[in-house]
């Protein structure tokens, strides 16, 4: 490096100050008017849009999840609805009529699973952290659309298949209800504890569950249409209990697991 003394310092100075171009205070102010009234006009745009996000109600959320649920899935529900009905049809006021019907309960939250647990089962933690409605919120939106959607397919069943194959239409939503409630328990359960191989773990669990149904009547012939009306209200009811405490304890452990996924994230 060249060292340069005093006089010669000053003198390029002297050179460059009268070198430069006199400043448009006018079109300076004009300037700086613009980009004020800029960086205004787009902190106003983010207020508005963080106020909308912040006061968008639940219910339209879990609306706004249909876009993202795939078609297949209720392709799938709906397929599933006619083919428990044809067979059915097929098995007329056969007892084996009650057992497709348990099966396909068994089904029903099998095909959910896929679409419930996506969000969750893709590690999104760390985006969905950035955004207004967290994972727990999409689980819980995307239980709600498929509960509702079980409600439909349910009560269709109460009141087809009792036509079709004769019966009681109480006793066809127990048959319903309750394998359906305790595999929605199992699937919860499961997906708590395998920690993002739940869909896996449910559709074995689905396959052992229905072997189990097939083979207990098999070795206990007609044992669902012998119990009594009281035992299968309290199956029902002890069913309904585990299925609303395991998935509370599902969305309890996804609503926390975002922060230690952050911390993880931050430290590495």
């Amino acid at each position: 490096m060249i060292p340069i003394n005093a006089p010669t310092k000053e003198r390029l100075r002297s050179y460059y100050r009268n070198s430069d171009a006199p400043v448009d205070e006018e079109a300076k102010a004009h300037a700086v008017a613009m980009a004020a009234e800029e960086a205004a006009r787009h902190a106003a745009e983010s207020h508005a849009s963080s106020a909308q996000l912040e006061a968008t109600p639940f219910w339209r959320f879990v609306i706004e999840q249909l876009r993202f649920i795939r078609p297949l899935a209720w392709v799938a529900q709906a397929a599933l609805l006619a083919g428990m009905l044809l067979m059915v049809s097929a098995y007329g006021r056969s007892e084996s009529a009650l057992l497709v019907v348990m099966i396909a309960a068994v089904l029903s939250v099998a095909i959910a699973v896929p679409s419930v647990l996506k969000s969750f089962e893709d590690n999104v933690a760390e985006l969905e952290a950035s955004c207004c409605h967290d994972s727990a919120q999409v689980l819980v939106s995307r239980l709600v659309l498929f509960g509702l959607a079980d409600v439909l397919w349910m009560s269709i069943a109460v009141c087809l298949v009792p036509a079709i194959a004769g019966g009681d239409s109480f006793r066809v939503f127990l048959y319903a209800a309750t394998p359906f409630f305790a595999f929605c328990a199992i699937c919860f359960h499961l997906t708590r504890i395998t920690h993002g191989r739940g869909v896996k773990a449910c559709a074995a669990a689905a396959i052992c569950t229905i072997g189990a149904i097939w083979a207990s009547d098999a070795i206990i012939p007609h044992w669902y249409a012998d119990a009594s009306l009281a035992v299968w209200l309290l199956a029902l009811v002890v069913a309904l209990s585990l299925s609303a405490l395991e998935a509370k304890r599902l969305v309890s452990q996804v609503a926390q697991d975002s922060t230690p996924r952050m911390a993880h994230l931050t430290l590495f």
